[in-house]
């Protein structure tokens, strides 16, 4: 994604909103994931070991961090086989994090600049048609940048980041109910795909991935730096299985914070999350998902096979050892 064409549609959209928001950031590096929780003597954290057997082109050991540790089996090339450890976690950041407002072009492009350079593809793409902005799956009109995200900035946060995401994330679970049937009756074919714009008129998003879409674009609408994070969940409440699944992780300040915005947490991961990819929109995955397509299916092509092994909770000074 080129700076440039970002540049122009943010300006362009503050030549047509002369009042509207933006995340209010430090110039830091970007750094690894996540901030977290200084080691605390006597602590026990939640964790869970399983065996995962995956469809490439995933490189799970790309994927390592405080709270995935990944140990490579056996690649095959085709298929890759890994032990993984998934620990819980919960994460500090500034919950203090303001919107600026935003008036002017040379206050539009401050704010831009102020983020690292990888940072800056999370924030907003340039214009698709007249009065949409973004890119693919995830993207937005006036109507939900001003009428829906900075209402709740405004009227109800007083431009605090973290209240007005979890005012959208409150919002967005009232009104958009989430239809798992495309990928568990019908195979996995383009369940992603859906557009923002689409799950917002429609009410309903089919899967994760729209309702996640949607939840990027609004608050990528204000310039708040948002990836999309999928992977698989350990969904106990449908008896214990596994579900190709998406969540955030929201810039807070020069600190990438995980969001589940269908399960409103922010800040907080169990052990039940696998992360498998981070993308700027669902829509760069769509050559990666050749065995998830509903038409393989039946024909010995399973996306992944996961094997819990053990789980239950360890000393968090021994997580790092």
């Amino acid at each position: 994604m080129k700076k440039a064409g970002i540049v122009f549609a943010l300006i362009f959209l503050v030549a047509i909103a002369t009042s509207s928001g933006c995340v209010s950031q430090k110039e830091e590096e970007n750094g690894t994931d996540v901030n977290t929780t200084p080691v605390e003597p006597g602590k026990t954290v939640s964790y869970l070991k399983a065996k995962i057997n995956i469809s490439q082109p995933y490189d799970l050991s790309d994927l390592n961090s405080s709270r995935q540790k990944v140990v490579i089996i056996r690649d095959s090339g085709m298929r890759l086989e890994a032990i993984v450890t998934l620990y819980g976690e919960t994460y500090t950041f500034d919950d203090t994090t303001r919107i600026p407002i935003v008036e002017t072009e040379e206050d539009a492009i401050k704010v831009l600049n102020s983020f690292p350079e990888d940072v800056v593809p999370y924030v907003m793409g340039i214009e698709l048609d007249e009065g949409i902005w973004g890119t693919g799956t995830v993207h937005w009109t006036e109507h939900m940048r001003n009428n829906i995200a900075l209402r709740y900035a405004k009227e109800d946060a007083d431009y605090n980041l973290y209240g007005t995401a979890v005012l959208i994330m409150k919002d967005q679970r009232d009104k958009i109910r989430v239809d798992e049937s495309p990928y568990l009756s019908s195979g996995y074919e383009y369940w992603w795909m859906q557009g923002a714009t689409e799950t917002l008129s429609s009410s309903k998003a089919l899967g994760s991935g729209p309702y996640t879409s949607l939840y990027t674009s609004l608050m990528r609408s204000m310039m708040v730096p948002t990836k999309v994070v999928y992977g698989l969940y350990y969904d106990l409440e449908d008896g214990g299985v596994w579900k190709p699944y998406t969540w955030n992780e929201v810039y807070f300040n020069g600190t990438w914070v995980p969001v589940d915005p269908y399960r409103q947490q922010i800040g907080t991961l169990s052990r039940y999350y696998l992360e498998l990819d981070e993308v700027v929109d669902l829509g760069e995955l769509n050559d990666d998902f050749a065995c998830y397509r509903s038409n393989y299916e039946g024909e010995g092509c399973k996306p992944f096979m996961i094997e819990i092994l053990e789980q239950g909770t360890v000393p968090e000074s021994e997580i790092n050892k």
